[in-house]
């Protein structure tokens, strides 16, 4: 719903004033800091429009007014006077990881390090994934009588290991049987096109076997689930846990060291900078925050995102133009890297 410009003024007013000072606005500082001249009364109707209308709320009976997501949602899609990072932040970002070309993993640490640095605030990215990353290795190593732990190795990262709990005690054979069904069925193929058909299909294959053997396939098929998580860097957790976000919500720490829950909480981020204000987050433990996110590219491929988490009474107008310039320096360099693969490969 469009809002008159007189109740987009005031919405503005009071959003600012909140990001600057935290605290609620009332009617009466409105009357100065308004560009227009209004009665304290008719500034106070509007006030009780918006918080009908949902973009404000009064935490306090006799208090002013601080902006709801809803209200800050309208503010930063509507209302934003965004600026360009200053020539100082552009140095910082560009000399801290331009020399860096190349090495993909380093980038990004560093931008996720100048980002947290520059904005208060936990950034993170996600690194460059492959769909056509393929399963290089299997093991089985027998940790006691009835576990034994699956590592799965692929072409896209660092292995990822499971362990696995059997339903009675295994011998050698039962694992050199795992072992061959694994590397004949799936070393060398793209873990994309590996599925839960391909589980029921061996387990059936192994006949007397495939009891026995059902918890180690079960312990494979978890563990590429796992492979297919976006890795991710981070930077900036002193930052996260010293604001009011860590107070209310310390779990909130896990969530962002956790790969698989990171796929889930930039599920849906757009094509370019995105944010997700405190209940659009899918997580409980966000609903204080805000999720600013922005894709990066390796030439013409999505290769994966830029990210922040902050309070939601971040300074949007500073913040949101930094995380798009990181995000351009590091598509600059990841197309760099690209276009000299494409040359060695020809």
């Amino acid at each position: 719903m469009e809002l008159s410009q007189r109740k987009e003024f005031i919405l503005s007013t009071i959003v600012e004033f909140y990001i600057s000072t935290g605290q609620p606005v009332g009617s009466k500082l409105l009357v100065t800091a308004l560009p227009f001249t209004l009665s304290s009364a008719t500034i106070r109707n509007e006030m009780a429009d918006l918080v009908q209308m949902g973009y404000l709320e009064q935490p306090h009976t006799s208090a002013g007014r601080i902006p709801t997501d809803k209200g800050l949602k309208y503010y930063t899609e509507k209302l934003l006077r965004t600026y360009s990072p200053s020539e100082a932040e552009a140095f910082r970002v560009v000399s801290g990881i331009d020399h860096f070309e190349g090495d993909d993993a380093v980038i990004l640490t560093q931008a996720c390090g100048i980002l947290a640095e520059l904005t208060g605030t936990l950034a993170f990215a996600t690194l460059p994934g492959s769909d056509a990353a393929v399963v290089t290795g299997v093991q089985v190593l027998p940790i006691g009588k009835k576990q034994a732990m699956i590592i799965v190795s692929t072409s896209a990262g660092s292995p990822v290991s499971r362990i696995s709990r059997l339903t009675e005690e295994a011998d050698f054979s039962l694992f050199e049987l795992f072992y061959n069904a694994a590397a004949a069925n799936f070393i060398g193929r793209n873990r994309e096109e590996i599925g839960r058909a391909d589980l029921q299909r061996i387990t059936s294959s192994l006949g007397e076997n495939a009891l026995p053997a059902a918890p180690l396939l079960t312990s494979f098929f978890e563990a590429l689930e796992i492979s297919r998580s976006p890795r991710v860097v981070l930077a900036g957790e002193s930052n996260l846990m010293h604001s009011s976000l860590y107070a209310d919500a310390p779990e909130i720490i896990s969530l962002i060291r956790d790969p698989e829950a990171i796929g889930e909480t930039l599920a849906g981020a757009g094509e370019d900078l995105s944010l997700k204000i405190g209940g659009e987050n899918a997580s409980a433990c966000m609903s204080g925050a805000t999720l600013v996110t922005c894709p990066y590219r390796a030439g013409e491929n999505a290769a994966g995102h830029i990210a922040l988490v902050g309070p939601t009474k971040m300074d949007y107008s500073h913040i949101l133009p930094l995380v798009k310039y990181v995000s351009d320096v590091v598509t600059r360099l990841m197309s760099a890297d690209e276009n000299e693969k494409e040359r060695t490969q020809l």
